[in-house]
C-alpha cells in the first residue's frame, strides 16, 4: 500500500500588473500604428475586411 501526500497551494503565482499592463500598451500601440502608418488590417485569414472597398465601375 502506497501513501500519497497531497501539497495544498496557498498562494497563486500572480503577474505583476505593471507588466501586464505595458504588455497591452505594446500590444494595442503596434496594432495601431500598423493601421495608421501602413495601411495594413492584418491577414486575411483573420476575417477582418478593408472599410474602403474598391468598387468596380459602372455600365458605360
Amino acid at each position: 500500500m502506497a501513501a500519497t501526500t497531497f501539497t495544498l497551494v496557498t498562494t497563486l503565482p500572480r503577474p505583476h500588473r505593471l507588466t501586464t499592463a505595458l504588455r497591452a500598451i505594446r500590444a494595442f500601440g503596434g496594432a495601431a500604428a500598423s493601421v495608421a502608418l501602413l495601411g495594413d488590417y492584418g491577414p486575411a485569414e483573420a476575417g477582418i475586411k478593408n472599410p474602403r472597398p474598391e468598387y468596380a465601375p459602372g455600365p458605360d
